[in-house]
């Protein structure tokens, strides 16, 4: 494998960990905008356990392996996403 290109090869990075950023981010605004100026562990916990339904969901795990080119199977789509 070519370096730097394993993360093409993880089908949750790009289906399922993403969406879980960004919704957990909105989460964290939300606190924000309520006023919170600093999030603490106790914050962090309800705020991902918020975001972490919604973001691994059926649908988000098959567009990971869909978009990673596993499913179907598609060895061109790995490829061509490889910077060679």
């Amino acid at each position: 494998m070519p370096v730097h290109s394993f993360h093409i090869l993880q089908p949750f990075d790009i289906g399922c960990f993403s969406p879980l950023k960004k919704t957990y981010g909105k989460q964290i605004e939300e606190l924000i905008k309520g006023g919170r100026t600093h999030i603490t562990k106790e914050d962090f916990l309800p705020a991902f356990c918020a975001a972490f339904p919604e973001s691994l969901s059926e649908s988000n795990i098959q567009g990971g392996f869909r978009g990673a080119g596993f499913l179907p199977l598609d060895p061109e789509r790995v490829i061509s996403n490889l910077d060679l």
